[in-house]
């Protein structure tokens, strides 16, 4: 509409002074051409500056997060530098519905923020900000001019639990090399335990029947399975915090 208000005030212009002969003409229709032209202009030049007619609305939404990483030890929060920033980030989430991961905008109008909370899922609460118009007639008043809902702010809010960690895509290989290398050390470790006790065992006992030395095998293979698996925890918070301390890049 606002175009064609402009082009009405255009066309009064230059009809009014270039075409008519009399001065009263000239003045009546040239003049409130030119009104109509500015007052047309003022408007557009308003709307896109300071946003006339426009109000500001809010949405929030949420969504459940699942780890950014499948892995038997922890559950993790990705992000990726942007440009090699150490401030700068991409963050890496992935949600139920896809198995596929998901990222971030990369935007001046985009901010994210992490914050660990009681909860025992994960969620991203994103808040985003843009202009609307006030009503019908100024969305009218405003037709073919471009953008109807421009973006002001998308603010992304990662609430984590605390049994979680975040760390750079670096880090988090890393960290399965390690609890990779771990695991593998971990099972040889066992392994030999149950070996060297089973043959304490049969050297204590020669009569022990073959029946005998495999119910042993296996109760002395579950114990020292259950014994590891508690030391897993620890064992894996101590390589987070030492994943987190190395370089994000």
């Amino acid at each position: 509409m606002i175009l064609i208000i402009l082009l009405i005030g255009l066309f009064g212009f230059i009809v009014g002074f270039l075409a008519l002969n009399r001065p009263l003409q000239k003045i009546i229709v040239g003049g409130g051409g030119l009104l109509i032209l500015t007052a047309a202009a003022v408007l557009m030049i308003g709307n896109d500056n300071w946003h006339w007619g426009m109000h500001t609305t809010t949405t929030t939404t949420t969504t459940t997060l699942n780890s950014a990483v499948k892995n038997n030890y922890v559950d993790l929060l990705l992000y990726e530098p942007v440009k090699k920033s150490n401030t700068e980030k991409v963050y890496v989430y992935q949600t139920p519905a896809t198995t596929k991961q998901q990222h971030t905008a990369v935007s001046l109008t985009t901010s994210n923020h992490v914050t660990t909370t009681a909860s025992t899922k994960a969620k991203m609460v994103t808040t985003t900000k843009r202009w609307t118009y006030n009503n019908n007639i100024w969305r009218e008043l405003y037709r073919w001019t471009g953008t109807h809902r421009t973006l002001i702010s998308h603010h992304n809010t990662f609430k984590i639990p605390s049994t979680w960690a975040t760390l750079s895509v670096s880090q988090a290989k890393w960290l399965a090399s390690q609890a990779k290398t771990i695991d593998a050390q971990a099972k040889t470790q066992v392994t030999a335990a149950m070996q060297a006790q089973v043959k304490q065992a049969v050297a204590a006992q020669p009569n022990m029947t073959k029946t005998q030395i495999a119910t042993l095998t296996k109760t002395i293979t579950k114990k020292a399975t259950a014994q590891a698996e508690q030391q897993a925890p620890a064992m894996i918070a101590k390589l987070v915090k030492q994943a987190q301390a190395r370089s994000i890049h």
